[in-house]
């Protein structure tokens, strides 16, 4: 706790990062694989396999852009950096551990990047009586033309989760209308995602399921709110939480899909 503590007070992040609950999050994301690494060891060997299978699908290999990078858990980041030119790691906030990682590698460079476009002026948004539609179009490195694989990494279904916890505070959005805010926000990242001229590598939970002690699913939620994805792709379990992680009756399970290319070159 007290080496959580000290990373949150000395992490340099976005202000709003830290104001939204980014920092405070991927703080506890470090914590929680480090007491579930046996459970959560099959999820994410899976994503880093469907990443390479992505790399396979390349022509090209000048820049690989890595949405959602985290603490590098799922990603193969030697073999981006073998595979590519440059690498490019993206999130709003780059721990420690990861940017101990990334610092092995002369040609991988870290962005704190908000996908959603909307994070940065937040504030400004709500003040304006914003009340989260229509969600902005991300453009962020649209413009970089030798981008040739872009990965969505385990992303899409967190993207709306800390923008809709603040609207509901703040503007006391609820209901039907914050469900339909959290799915704009995912349509949003999947039409992004369709504008690189890339391979387009795509890893998302589309389900999370409350299982009991027998291991029976006792309680479903779709993770994307009925946003549509490109098929079913590649399918897995992660256990996210044991039994007794955070229930002593109930364990979470969450169900991935993953995509080679999702692009519509």
């Amino acid at each position: 706790m007290i080496l959580e503590l000290l990373e949150y007070l000395t992490t340099a992040c976005p202000k709003y990062a830290r104001k939204l609950g980014y920092l405070k999050e991927a703080i506890a994301i470090g914590a929680r694989q480090k007491r579930l690494a046996g459970a959560w060891a099959p999820h994410l060997e899976q994503s880093q396999t469907l990443i390479r299978e992505a790399i396979d699908q390349c022509g090209r290999r000048r820049t690989a852009l890595v949405l959602g990078s985290g603490l590098l858990l799922d990603i193969p980041l030697a073999e981006l950096s073998r595979q590519f030119e440059q690498v490019v790691l993206v999130d709003l906030v780059h721990l420690r551990a990861a940017r101990r990682q990334a610092a092995a590698f002369a040609n991988v460079t870290l962005a704190a990047e908000d996908v959603t476009g909307m994070a940065a002026d937040f504030d400004f948004r709500v003040s304006s009586g914003w009340q989260g539609d229509p969600v902005p179009d991300p453009t962020v490195f649209l413009d970089q033309p030798d981008i040739d694989l872009v990965v969505s990494a385990n992303l899409l279904a967190q993207l709306p989760i800390f923008p809709a916890a603040a609207l509901q505070r703040r503007t006391r959005l609820d209901g039907e209308p914050l469900e339909d805010f959290c799915r704009a926000v995912i349509a949003a990242h999947l039409a992004y995602l369709r504008r690189f001229d890339a391979v387009v590598c795509l890893i998302t939970e589309t389900e999370r399921a409350a299982l009991d002690k027998d291991g029976a699913v006792v309680q479903r939620q779709n993770a994307l709110y009925g946003a549509d994805l490109p098929g079913r792709g590649t399918q897995w379990n992660w256990d996210l939480a044991p039994l007794g992680e955070v229930s002593r009756t109930h364990a979470m399970r969450n169900r991935v899909a993953g995509f080679r290319d999702i692009s519509t070159r």
